[in-house]
């Protein structure tokens, strides 16, 4: 399971009552960092940095690895070290074409399979500018999980 689901709550029910800033910094959103209110955006882009941590720092130790040696030291270290603020701003400079290209560098060869979805991940969340688009669309919630189950699939069907 990815998600805690310690403070689970009922969809437009309210806050979840936490009295703290919950979750695990490595895989929390950007705007949820910066204390925004927490929207089922900010889970999406949860899962896509669960996808790029265990593709680029846990598969080495999954059997992904081959003959080839893990990277000595990892971009995404400045997901869990410092305050939130700088965690946030690691993470908005990692969301750049550039930088994300640098983070899939970490990856085993036997997963560059993945980072076409990776990309495609990318560009629905953050859009498709040098400038990253943040915040919740409004409207219908599905307008961000069509575009994203469509890109699993599209990934899976690659298989």
């Amino acid at each position: 399971m990815l998600i805690d689901l310690d403070l689970a709550k009922i969809r437009d029910s309210g806050p979840s009552g936490a009295r703290h800033q919950t979750g695990t910094m490595q895989f929390m959103a950007v705007e949820v960092l910066r204390k925004t209110d927490h929207t089922y955006r900010h889970d999406l882009e949860s899962f896509f940095y669960v996808l790029l941590w265990m593709c680029a720092r846990q598969a080495w130790s999954n059997g992904f690895a081959g003959e080839q040696k893990p990277p000595k030291d990892s971009l995404l270290r400045k997901w869990e070290i410092g305050s939130l603020k700088y965690i946030a701003d690691a993470k908005e400079g990692h969301m750049t074409v550039n930088s994300l290209e640098r983070i899939m560098e970490e990856f085993p060869e036997a997963l560059d399979v993945v980072k076409p979805l990776c990309f495609g991940l990318r560009t629905i969340l953050f859009g498709d500018t040098a400038r990253l688009v943040l915040g919740t669309p409004a409207g219908d919630p599905d307008q961000l999980y069509r575009p994203i189950i469509a890109a699993y699939d599209e990934a899976i069907s690659k298989l």
